[in-house]
């Protein structure tokens, strides 16, 4: 039997004056990759040919700030990769609800790995000079400045080793001699035209595309990953509030939502003929079926300018995700006051009674044939 990966989604309620909804979307491959990339980054010590017991991941967030033998050059920290880590974490931590702040975040995210790509920031690119162990006096260790290899990405290559054993011989020495070995050549480049070739694990961590030994995906990968399932979020379960105190919207806001204004002119028809909506005797509009037609209708959202609109209408731009259907709860004077917005109903002064306009028509007619009746018999009699 096939075993079907595990999906987790979000399902979380959310509520904005009196307007209600469900933002959903599946989050479980983001969060496992994340998780597994943060798992990966605890790689420390020997694993990523450290003496120290700094994590990958702790080098990671003081990038620029932890100590590297023989580098003359630092990294600020707000250049470095620390910022990134922790902005996306927090991103990893609200996932269950996502508003557009954390998208803005995850842009920041995205654009500050771009910038650091191929600069002197970038962990590939963190420049060392190791002395080379031929010009190295056995008695003393000095050597003379040019005596030195330039080193990008990693410091401990096999020349850095041997001149640290070559300390350790000194007598009187407080050096120790090495217990970590020479690291995977694919970490490290030399000469001055080594830039942007070394994978270092700390580049490993922020670039990899599959290929990396100690981090197999970096986090720009995973938040390219992310940006995809931000994609496919959405708004279910939508409920406008539409009453009359003006806490929720009005008939006049929902009535710009071109699945209502169709519906509502559907029902109560043009001006000389009326619609279902309309009673065929006293051509009022009917407002309890209505008002429970209206409540019950289930609206389509027509694309991604709808679903904006809609969105900003219910204060619920704040959030992540496309909405496709929504209902309404709306009390029966809205309603009433939908069928007036159409022109075509009119509602009676002093009463909660609206009527279709060919009732006037009616009316009008009805005086008319009175008044000819009157005339004849006035000149018969």
């Amino acid at each position: 039997m096939v075993k079907k990966d595990k999906k987790t989604k979000a399902a979380k309620p959310i509520k904005e004056k009196g307007n209600s909804a469900i933002q959903e979307f599946d989050y479980g491959k983001f969060q496992t990759m994340f998780d597994k990339w943060k798992s990966e980054c605890a790689a420390s010590g020997s694993k990523i040919g450290m003496a120290s017991s700094a994590s990958l991941l702790d080098l990671i967030e003081n990038h620029g700030i932890a100590a590297r033998p023989y580098t003359k050059d630092k990294v600020s920290r707000d250049k470095g990769a620390g910022s990134i880590v922790e902005m996306l974490d927090e991103w990893d931590t609200d996932a269950a609800i996502l508003e557009t702040v954390d998208v803005l975040a995850l842009d920041k995210v995205m654009k500050k790995l771009d910038d650091m790509r191929d600069s002197d920031t970038d962990p590939r690119n963190i420049r060392f000079t190791v002395p080379i162990p031929d010009e190295v006096d056995d008695d003393t260790g000095n050597y003379d400045d040019e005596d030195v290899t330039e080193v990008y990405g990693h410091y401990r290559t096999a020349d850095y080793v041997e001149y640290r054993n070559i300390l350790a011989d000194i007598t009187g020495s407080k050096v120790n001699k090495e217990t970590i070995g020479a690291v995977n050549p694919k970490w490290y480049a030399t000469g001055s035209d080594g830039k942007n070739s070394a994978k270092p694990p700390m580049w490993q961590a922020l670039f990899a595309t599959g290929d990396g030994d100690v981090v197999k995906y970096g986090l720009y990968h995973i938040c390219q990953e992310a940006k995809k399932l931000v994609k496919t979020a959405k708004i279910t379960n939508v409920v406008l509030k539409v009453d009359d105190d003006g806490t929720g919207l009005l008939a006049a806001d929902i009535y710009k939502i071109p699945a209502v204004k169709r519906w509502v002119n559907q029902v109560v028809g043009t001006a000389t003929s009326p619609g279902p909506g309309i009673d065929n005797k006293t051509l009022h509009w009917k407002d309890r079926p209505m008002h429970r037609e209206a409540t019950s209708q289930k609206f389509a959202v027509a694309g991604l300018k709808q679903s904006e609109f809609i969105k900003r209408a219910a204060d619920f731009d704040k959030y992540v995700g496309t909405l496709e259907t929504f209902t309404l709860d709306i009390t029966r004077r809205q309603v009433r006051k939908l069928a007036t917005l159409t022109g075509n109903c009119k509602k009676y002064a002093g009463r909660d009674v609206v009527h279709h306009v060919s009732k006037d028509l009616k009316k009008k007619k009805k005086k008319e044939v009175k008044k000819s009746w009157v005339e004849i018999l006035g000149t018969t009699y």
